[in-house]
């Protein structure tokens, strides 16, 4: 342990009651130690038992086809979520959006995104009433366990195969150790080769053959080549799968108007995509501390955060990145077409 994380122990020891997951990052989480005496099994078994009990009050807004096939395949998919004359308007105000965005790159992937709050998207309207529909809400503090407010974006995935290594999403991974939703509204059609998402259905489910493997991860996890493996999102391959009782990930080619919400505590992955491609989508996350009790607060539904809470924690993150305590995943973007394939250098 470094002379810092002494100082540190007492943060660092905090967050076992948190959603932190960086077994690199946290001598604790990542200590084969501790993880040899259960550490990493006992979290991952605690926070799948009150999820599955936080889930009961919330079955009740979902009807008996999507609570079973959340039991049995970690997402629930929706055809024609929206009535075609909506979609048709949300889709053509979201192709049409000429504004100043943020990028992500991963290898060969960009992804772009403006966020969906109210007050930030007034133009927007079609998309930011389609991205707080309740019964979007509904499916994702379910599968997320959580009644409380996701975050939405209007988002573009481009991807160039000539460009960069390859995708560190396309490996097949699950996010973090408990239930994480997120959703997919796919504004056009995402055929086999448009690099759909990949999910391996039961594989958000934590039986015997699971915690097991959970186990023997977390005895190396600090010390993986992966730096994705090392922070807390484990890879997998066949054999994993195998061992595992799961079957191969299913490719989810839909088409258009198509709402997917999954549970990314299962193994899932962005199919790589053998030519140019552009997909865009309204695109939602919702990850909460996965000890909160089904009565505590929810800062980002608070009246005055509510109408803008995405664009609030970008600006918060801004704020870190220029103090120096954080790198910046997300720097702004000049103006350009949602739908443009041209990818942008960072905004003054």
């Amino acid at each position: 342990m470094k002379p810092i994380d002494l100082l540190k122990a007492p943060l660092h020891l905090l967050s076992l009651a948190s959603r932190a997951k960086s077994f690199a990052d946290n001598p604790i989480i990542g200590s084969p130690r501790f993880n040899r005496w259960g550490l990493h099994r006992y979290r991952i078994a605690l926070a799948d038992r009150m999820a599955w009990s936080r889930r009961c009050r919330l079955a009740r807004q979902l009807s008996a086809d999507d609570v079973q096939a959340y039991a049995r395949d970690g997402l629930i998919i929706k055809r024609d979520f929206l009535p075609s004359e909506v979609f048709g308007r949300v889709r053509d105000e979201a192709h049409a959006h000429l504004a100043e965005a943020r990028e992500m790159r991963q290898g060969r992937t960009v992804t772009r995104r403006v966020t969906l709050d109210p007050v930030d998207a007034r133009q927007l309207p079609h998309c930011v009433v389609a991205a707080n529909d309740p019964r979007l809400a509904h499916l994702m503090r379910y599968v997320a366990s959580h009644d409380v407010t996701p975050l939405m974006y209007l988002q573009i995935i481009i991807v160039d195969p000539e460009r960069g290594a390859q995708d560190p999403q396309t490996a097949l991974h699950l996010d973090t150790f408990h239930s994480i939703a997120k959703a997919w509204l796919f504004l056009q059609d995402v055929g086999e080769d448009d690099g759909p998402l990949a999910y391996v259905p039961g594989s958000h489910r934590l039986d015997d053959k699971r915690l097991a493997w959970e186990y023997q991860q977390s005895l190396t996890a600090a010390s993986a080549r992966n730096v994705y493996h090392a922070r807390g999102s484990f890879r997998a391959g066949k054999d994993d799968l195998d061992r595992l009782g799961l079957g191969p990930a299913v490719r989810l080619a839909v088409p258009a108007n198509t709402l997917v919400v999954a549970d990314t505590h299962g193994f899932h992955a962005r199919t790589p995509s053998p030519r140019p491609t552009l997909r865009m989508e309204i695109y939602g996350t919702l990850r909460w501390n996965p000890y909160a009790p089904d009565w505590g607060p929810d800062p980002l539904g608070w009246p005055g955060i509510v109408s803008r809470r995405a664009s609030l924690l970008d600006q918060a993150a801004d704020m870190a990145a220029r103090l120096g305590l954080t790198g910046n995943s997300w720097p702004k973007v000049a103006a350009r077409r949602m739908d443009s394939p041209q990818v942008g250098s960072p905004s003054r």
